[in-house]
C-alpha cells in the first residue's frame, strides 16, 4: 500500500524543486487575474492515467478455507471535470466529478474442487464526486486536498469446477486525496495526485442456483497514483 504514496512524494518533490516550474510569471502577465487563487479558479477538465493498487478481502459464510486477503496492482485511466472558486488570495474551494476504469483483477489460485468459490474478481468503472480545497503558493503552483464519495463496480465470477456464474455489485465508499497542480500557461496544467479509498461491504450472493456456501462478502480498499493533464477555462 505504501508504493503509490512513496511515488507521489517523489514526484511532488521533483515538481516543486524544478527551477523552471518555480517561476511565478508567464512573461507578459498584464492580462492575468489579480491573485494566485484566481488562476486556479473556474471550470476545468482533465485526462488522467496512473497506478491502481486494490486490496481484496473475502469472507465466506460456510467454508473459511476459501477466505482470501490480497492486493493486486494495475493501470487506471479516465478523467474529471470540476469548478473552483477563490476564498482568499491563496485559498480555493471547488467540486469535482471523476470517471475512471481499471485493469486490476484477482484470480483465485486455491479453488476447492466440487465447492462453489469465487474464481475471479474484476475492478470496473469508478464514479466519484466530492469537494476540493486548494492553496496556491504562486500563480503557477497549487497544492490541494480532497474528500469524495466513490462508487466502484466490481464483477465476480464463481465456479465449482464445471459451472461458471457471474455476478456484480457497485460498492460505495469514501475517498481522500492530496496533490499538486502546476500551470505551464494560463490554461494548461499538469497534476500529480495520491488517493486512498475505502469501500463498504459488498455481498455477492449465488443462492439462486447454488448451495448456501456460495455467498461472498467482499471488502475492498485501493490506493491510486494519478498523473493528469488539464485545461482551465
Amino acid at each position: 500500500m505504501k508504493t503509490p504514496f512513496a511515488l507521489f512524494v517523489c514526484g511532488t518533490a521533483l515538481l516543486v524543486a524544478s527551477p523552471a516550474l518555480a517561476q511565478d510569471d508567464y512573461g507578459d502577465d498584464t492580462d492575468l487575474p489579480d491573485t494566485a487563487a484566481d488562476i486556479f479558479s473556474g471550470p476545468h477538465i482533465e485526462l488522467s492515467a496512473g497506478l491502481d493498487h486494490v486490496g481484496f478481502k473475502s469472507y465466506k459464510d460456510i467454508d473459511p478455507t476459501q477466505n482470501f486477503s490480497t492486493f493486486k496492482t494495475g493501470a487506471v485511466y479516465g478523467g474529471a471535470l470540476g469548478y473552483d472558486t477563490p476564498l482568499t488570495e491563496h485559498l480555493t474551494i471547488g467540486v469535482e466529478f471523476g470517471l475512471t476504469t481499471s485493469s486490476v483483477k484477482y484470480t483465485n489460485p486455491a479453488l476447492t474442487a466440487g465447492a462453489f468459490n469465487a474464481s475471479q474478481i474484476n475492478v470496473g468503472r469508478d464514479l466519484s464526486f466530492g469537494l476540493r480545497l486548494g492553496y496556491a503558493f504562486s500563480k503557477k503552483t497549487q497544492v490541494f486536498a480532497k474528500l469524495a464519495y466513490t462508487n466502484t463496480h466490481f464483477g465476480v465470477s464463481g465456479t465449482d469446477g464445471s459451472e461458471v456464474i457471474y455476478d456484480s455489485i457497485a460498492s460505495n465508499g469514501a475517498r481522500v486525496g492530496i496533490g499538486v497542480e502546476q500551470h505551464f500557461t494560463r490554461a494548461l496544467y499538469v497534476k500529480l495526485e495520491y488517493d486512498r479509498s475505502q469501500y463498504g461491504s459488498g455481498p455477492y450472493n449465488y443462492l439462486r442456483t447454488t448451495p448456501d456456501a456460495s455467498y461472498f462478502d467482499l471488502r475492498n480498499s485501493r490506493d491510486q497514483l494519478l498523473a493528469s493533464v488539464g485545461v482551465r477555462f
